[in-house]
């Protein structure tokens, strides 16, 4: 399996080659986000590196090109899609990396197809996807608050997606943008579990966690 995930991750390195600068950089920052809150939880880096790749292999496209692959493809497109295409990059992406790649994994399909939005059921690798696209280097100097989002994600993965929701929650409604249907159903789950307290347990200490070595005693633990 190591081999052919490894060819699979050589084959989007080289699909990537011919998109933008920008993209490759981020993708490379959400890579080394992915893989550090993989090996905290427990996660293979392999398969998150692959999703990583995976992750934002349309994102370039152009609006009606994202449209017009959705619709070559048998995507479904919705209303909300058709007012704000972008959102069908992650969802275009899984299906062309289970059809064009040969990605089995259906976790690492998940991950791509629910990066933006999230989904009220999320793997483990879901979750480090996305919470690694919002909080890599450059978003956290661009969003403070996402330097907080980051801190929580080695802690509680699921506490950091219901804060990371809330503040996309705030921004729509300060800035008068609508809400993803997706990520709104998402976001009501994410509430729930974590006022009945299902949600992940700590993997640090309080006092660690509160301390300013948390980061260390998480690596040493």
């Amino acid at each position: 399996m190591g081999r052919r995930l490894q060819a699979q991750i050589e084959a989007l390195q080289a699909e990537f080659e011919s998109r933008p600068k920008g993209l490759r950089e981020h993708v490379g920052r959400v890579l080394v986000e992915a893989v550090d809150l993989a090996v905290r939880w427990d996660v293979s880096p392999q398969r998150a590196e692959l999703a990583v790749w995976g992750h934002d292999l349309f994102r370039a496209l152009a609006p009606r090109e994202q449209l017009g692959l959705a619709r070559d493809i048998g995507l479904p497109v919705a209303a909300q899609d058709e007012a704000s295409p972008v959102m069908l990059h992650g969802p275009l992406a899984a299906v062309v990396l289970r059809e064009r790649f040969a990605v089995k994994d259906d976790e690492v399909i998940a991950a791509v197809r629910e990066h933006t939005t999230g989904a009220p059921e999320m793997p483990l690798l879901s979750k480090i996807i996305l919470l690694a696209d919002k909080v890599e280097k450059r978003k956290r100097t661009r969003t403070p608050i996402m330097a907080q989002v980051r801190r929580l994600a080695r802690r509680d993965l699921d506490l950091a997606l219901l804060c990371w929701a809330d503040w996309k929650w705030l921004e729509e409604r300060t800035r008068e943008w609508s809400s993803y249907p997706a990520h709104w159903t998402a976001r009501q789950r994410w509430v729930v579990e974590h006022h009945s307290e299902v949600g992940l347990p700590g993997r640090i200490s309080d006092s660690a966690f509160e301390g300013e070595d948390a980061i260390a005693a998480a690596t040493s633990a």
